[in-house]
């Protein structure tokens, strides 16, 4: 079997898996994918909710609370773990907030916001078609509310697939499903409820107050659009592109953001400490992939929820502008 019929059966196996049916096809109200989208948009842009979903990462499964709100024309986000050490993450437009408990006290450490974190993210559906097959699969029933089903069927081994499915009356996702090319469940993110404030639903309740221990802000981050801080990229993998970079001068460190849209790759560039041994290879933890190795006497290591060869092609790209 050559690599082309490879590909092309491993596709149609895997769009009949997401689809979880025999085939996939129209919604019951005849929309496409672009249009769900597009109201999926919307609803997380503008829409204040609140609920609880659980998180499977490889065998590791986290029970976490989020909230959304828009205040003063701005979403603001918070992410709260409901198992294991308490932690919660606060987005607003400028700021990434991480909170820890941590012996009875609260330890804070600030950074730049950077790509969302929230579960609920925006999606074009003209960028992605470029790397996906876009099909819409039969309703589902999440979170007792009634959703649809839209499929993201890869078009090569670069990627994984992806099963969402959003809720029908508001088009907020309840479903996230990573699916690799053996049908095996990569990650997954499913609410278990889900509310949208209309001024009238009760508010979650705030933990209660504990000593705060202020920890230092991230340094700042120079950003470098061309030249990359002497770094430069050969080509990337297709559908892949940068969208931030960001050079910590004080560390001389290094940290790249790619994405095809739904994938998201960081690539970490950071000095060796004198007898500190370089990771060279491969490393899983979770759903999370890692490849490294050493880089003109620096640790390069690259991780994301995609297939290594993604990740080798990505950290054999990464030179020194002055190659």
């Amino acid at each position: 079997m050559s690599a082309v019929t490879s590909l092309k059966a491993s596709s149609a196996l895997l769009l009949l898996w997401l689809a979880g049916v025999a085939g996939a096809g129209e919604a019951a109200d005849g929309k496409d994918p672009v249009h769900w989208l597009e109201r999926m948009n919307q609803a997380v842009a503008r829409l204040a909710y609140h609920g609880h979903f659980v998180y499977l990462s490889g065998r590791s499964l986290e029970g976490m609370r989020i909230r959304h709100r828009i205040v003063d024309g701005r979403p603001v986000e918070s992410l709260l773990s409901l198992n294991g050490e308490p932690r919660e993450v606060i987005r607003d437009a400028r700021t990434l907030t991480i909170v820890v408990h941590q012996n009875g006290k609260v330890r804070r450490v600030r950074q730049p916001a950077g790509t969302r974190f929230s579960p609920m993210k925006p999606l074009e559906a003209t960028s992605l078609s470029t790397s996906y097959r876009l099909v819409m699969g039969r309703p589902a029933r999440v979170a007792d509310r009634w959703g649809v089903v839209v499929l993201f069927v890869p078009r090569d081994d670069l990627r994984y697939g992806y099963r969402l499915t959003l809720d029908r009356e508001w088009a907020l996702p309840l479903d996230l499903m990573v699916i690799d090319a053996e049908g095996e469940v990569v990650s997954r993110i499913m609410f278990t409820d889900l509310q949208v404030e209309t001024g009238d639903d009760p508010q979650p309740q705030p933990a209660a107050p504990l000593t705060v221990a202020e920890a230092p802000a991230a340094a700042p981050a120079a950003e470098a659009e061309t030249n990359h801080a002497g770094w430069r990229f050969e080509s990337l993998p297709a559908g892949f592109r940068l969208l931030t970079h960001r050079h910590y001068a004080d560390g001389h460190q290094d940290h790249f953001i790619f994405s095809d849209g739904l994938a998201t790759i960081s690539a970490y560039v950071e000095p060796l400490a004198e007898g500190d041994r370089p990771f060279n290879g491969r490393a899983r933890l979770g759903s999370i992939h890692a490849v490294g190795r050493p880089l003109a006497e620096r640790q390069l290591t690259v991780v994301g929820e995609v297939p290594y060869k993604t990740l080798e092609l990505i950290a054999g790209a990464l030179k020194p502008a002055g190659d």
